[in-house]
């Protein structure tokens, strides 16, 4: 095949089209949509200062009393991130494209995993990452409520229940208690065994005896399988109010661009074609109110 314009743009067009394919149907593209909100992000940092300063609804007596932000910082920067695929103009020339497809393919899905990625990095991170008050995010020391139920606390009946008591023990900016109640179970592979046979069993044994199981489909599952298997952090979370525990700030959404000018310096001195994705985002944290997490054993 002889290589002309036209010849890169016919391929430029059936890549771009493939790569959309497969970086929208990516496995795990849609899981961090979960646990986290989206935010669209017009500067390289974004302040998020509302971050535990909104105060709830409250009798109006004499004057309002208003929630003031100043005294909360927490902000995410975003990042920029690549991926690049070199294709060797012999290939095109020798009519091997499907092996370009093929790869095409895997830079797409892997793309498309890279915003569930992030998130479930942030997850990972919640007990050694401070957040808008200086506690890390997972933590029991924060002053409206603590969030961590702490380590050797394995999947159970017992450990939900204490998991719950501290969702309903968090307060407002005036002490008022904010009502939330657990939705959700995050877990990775490494607790998602131990989530599923608590949440999807209608009996246990108790002693030899079957009973109803009381944790029977109380919480919807959300398994994080880019968290490993050795990482034991699970979390209750209350995914009902309006915000997220997490945060998904995007600057420039993912896209594929492509350097295919055969008079460009690349191709004429090296013989190849260049396509990568690029992006500017980053993951963060939203509101610890509303999850509590804890570490297996």
């Amino acid at each position: 095949m002889i290589i002309t314009k036209e010849v890169l743009q016919g391929l430029n067009t059936n890549i771009n089209v493939t790569w959309l394919k497969y970086f929208k149907n990516a496995p795990t593209a849609e899981i961090w949509k979960s646990i986290a909100m989206q935010v669209n992000s017009k500067n390289a940092t974004e302040q998020y200062a509302w971050l535990g300063a909104v105060p709830a609804m409250r009798e109006f007596v004499d004057e309002r009393i208003p929630g003031t932000l100043s005294g909360y910082k927490y902000s995410i920067d975003n990042k920029k991130f690549e991926s690049t695929l070199d294709v060797d103009r012999d290939l095109i020339e020798d009519d091997r494209t499907g092996q370009v497809m093929l790869a095409v393919q895997s830079l797409a899905t892997k793309a498309g995993k890279a915003y569930t990625i992030l998130v479930t990095n942030a997850f990972a991170a919640g007990t050694t990452t401070p957040v808008f008050d200086g506690q890390n995010f997972f933590s029991a020391s924060h002053p409206n409520g603590s969030n961590y139920l702490g380590t050797a606390k394995d999947i159970t009946g017992a450990n939900l229940d204490a998991a719950e008591l501290l969702l309903a023990g968090m307060t407002d900016d005036t002490g008022e208690p904010l009502g939330y109640q657990g939705t959700h179970l995050i877990v990775g592979p490494y607790n998602a065994a131990a989530a599923k046979n608590l949440m999807k069993m209608k009996t246990i044994n108790v002693g030899g005896v079957p009973v109803d199981n009381p944790y029977y489909g109380r919480y919807q599952i959300v398994v994080l399988p880019h968290l490993g298997t050795t990482n034991k952090t699970w979390a209750v979370a209350d995914l009902t109010q309006g915000i997220m525990p997490f945060v998904l700030q995007i600057r420039v959404a993912i896209t594929l661009v492509a350097k295919t000018d055969l008079n460009s310096d690349r191709a004429f001195d090296k013989d190849i074609f260049t396509w990568g994705t690029r992006g500017r985002h980053n993951a963060g944290y939203g509101d610890h109110q509303l999850i509590v997490g804890a570490v297996a054993n």
